[in-house]
């Protein structure tokens, strides 16, 4: 018995094969509870995620206080009124907002599988990075 040639794959309906696909990726298919609400782990990061969770929290803490002592010694000296340490606190400012935002939303973005920010975020976060 032979078996059937294979052909270019268009008698194949779309549905089996987005099924197969998910399958061999070992993704979850979440659109069958239609529940987007609580975040879902990648499967491949779900034992290390305490890893990256460290490896994301000892930049964002130490860019946070060095920005921060910046921003005071500037201000405590008034050094801002030249023109060299404005733009030093407009940084300062700047790496606050990254380290306090866009770190966090971004290891977010890495360790969950499906987005749990909401549409504004999924257009926002482009413009934070």
């Amino acid at each position: 018995m032979r078996s059937p040639p294979l052909g270019d794959g268009k008698g194949i309906p779309e549905e089996l094969v987005s099924a197969v696909m998910q399958v061999l990726l070992g993704e979850k298919n979440y659109s069958v509870n239609g529940d987007y609400s609580t975040p879902y782990l990648k499967p491949n990061i779900a034992r290390i995620y305490p890893l990256f969770i460290l490896l994301y929290a000892i930049p964002t803490v130490l860019g946070l206080t060095l920005n921060v002592m910046i921003i005071v010694y500037i201000s405590k000296y008034k050094l801002f009124r030249d023109v060299t340490h404005a733009f030093l606190i407009n940084l300062a400012v700047c790496h606050c907002v990254q380290c306090a935002f866009v770190l966090p939303i971004t290891l977010m973005v890495i360790i969950i599988q499906n987005w749990v920010f909401g549409q504004f975020m999924c257009f926002f976060l482009p413009l934070l990075q």
